[in-house]
């Protein structure tokens, strides 16, 4: 029997179906949701540093409980915490929809209504330092090995394509049905996501007796010595914190639309989603021709994360719609590189029972160099400008490129085969 029909292919796998729609239906619920809510809270804000707070919002949980999550992860039934955090979105979610009815919104007051949104999102990142390093494990589970490297890109494809119709259905939705519709939709596309969970079998860690009894603490310091023993994650990692910390220009989006380019919601929900179909070309091309992430992709890697840099700078520069969407399009194509190799290390290099910590320490780094990205960004918006602030974003992402680089020099010659 040829080593082809041995490996059967990834979509006759039952679970690997669901758990792509569960990675689809879960990030586009969620998008339409920040979107619409960012436009909202800066409609009756009109500042900037409102739109930062919400990254905040989403970090600080994530910051203080992730590496407990991980070790949590690498415990239990994967699919149990899958469920349960997917409850805890739901909830957060029902709580979003309902203080952004006008009427709601206008019997609590403004304040109130801030207080209550950012809330949410704090439960959302809360609930995400769980969800994020379970979804990492599972689909190790759900998949042989041997199809890791068509299963990545396919798992990113649907993140992406969530991505990229999540923020244009939110946009759309805002302007033509109002608020109240947006985030009911995205409220019953939740619950079509905890279907999904559902459909997938139980998955119980295999812990060892001895590892049973070691404690919280003992299983986080093992995940980061492991971190801290191999520099080619430590980088990966690194690169992701501190450059696309400094490119969180996309939080400023609502302001730039409004201030600098004098659009509405629909505009706004165009090009929150450029980036989304900029990464999905590319994982459309890198799944055609996987030879690209393959051999030493350290460069490429490297590359990839200055020309995001570089695509920032071009668009805090661009006064046309079509110019900002076309850059914030190549800047997605650059990402989506960027992310299936980090991914793809990570899978290959991290041994299973220490997915899950890994995976946590992962996603502090990614809320880094994301939620509290958009806290700088917007702090830098509110001291600098707007369009300076993005710049110097933009330009500290190349400067962080380089430093990484230089100081960490494995980054430079990862084999992936």
């Amino acid at each position: 029997m040829s080593d082809k029909e041995q490996i059967p292919s990834v979509w006759k796998n039952k679970e690997f179906i669901p758990f792509i729609f569960l990675r689809f239906s879960l990030i586009f619920a969620l998008f339409i949701q920040s979107t619409s809510v960012a436009y909202e809270i800066f409609k009756v804000t009109q500042k900037e540093i409102f739109l930062g707070l919400i990254g905040l919002a989403e970090f600080l949980p994530i910051l203080f409980t992730a590496f407990y999550a991980g070790q949590l992860v690498d415990r239990l039934d994967k699919r149990m915490i899958l469920v349960r955090s997917t409850g805890c979105f739901m909830v957060a979610s029902f709580v979003l929809m309902l203080v952004n009815f006008p009427s709601v919104r206008d019997a609590i007051g403004i304040p109130v209504y801030l207080g209550v949104c950012y809330f949410s999102f704090f439960i959302l990142g809360l609930t995400r330092a769980f969800e994020g390093p379970a979804l990492f494990a599972l689909l190790a589970l759900v998949v042989r090995k041997e199809n890791y490297t068509k299963a990545i890109p396919i798992s990113s494809s649907a993140f992406m394509i969530g991505s990229v119709l999540g923020p244009l259905a939110g946009g759309v939705l805002l302007a033509k049905l109002g608020i109240e519709i947006t985030l009911m939709t995205a409220f019953v596309i939740m619950c079509i996501s905890m279907v999904m969970i559902l459909m997938i079998s139980k998955k119980p860690a295999d812990v060892s007796e001895s590892s049973s009894l070691e404690s919280p603490m003992t299983r986080i310091k093992e995940g980061l010595k492991f971190i801290w023993a191999t520099p080619i994650i430590l980088a990966v990692l690194s690169l992701d914190m501190f450059a696309v910390f400094f490119g969180g220009a996309e939080s400023l989006l609502p302001a730039f639309v409004e201030k600098v380019l004098n659009q509405g919601s629909e505009t706004f929900g165009l090009l929150r989603s450029a980036h989304g179909i900029g990464s999905l070309i590319m994982l459309l091309l890198l799944s055609s021709f996987p030879a690209i992430l393959k051999g030493n992709v350290g460069p490429k890697l490297l590359i990839a994360v200055a020309m995001f840099g570089v695509c920032i700078i071009s668009f805090g520069l661009s006064k046309s719609v079509y110019l900002c969407f076309t850059i914030l399009l190549f800047g997605g194509a650059f990402d989506a590189i960027s992310m299936v190799i980090r991914q793809s290390i990570l899978q290959l290099k991290t041994p299973e029972n220490l997915k899950g910590r890994v995976s946590s320490v992962n996603s502090i780094f990614v809320s880094s160099s994301n939620e509290l990205g958009a806290l700088e960004s917007g702090v830098a918006a509110t001291f600098l400008g707007l369009v300076p602030g993005i710049v110097f974003g933009g330009i500290m992402t190349i400067v962080t490129v380089i430093a990484i680089s230089l100081f960490i020099k494995p980054i430079r010659k990862v084999i992936l085969n």
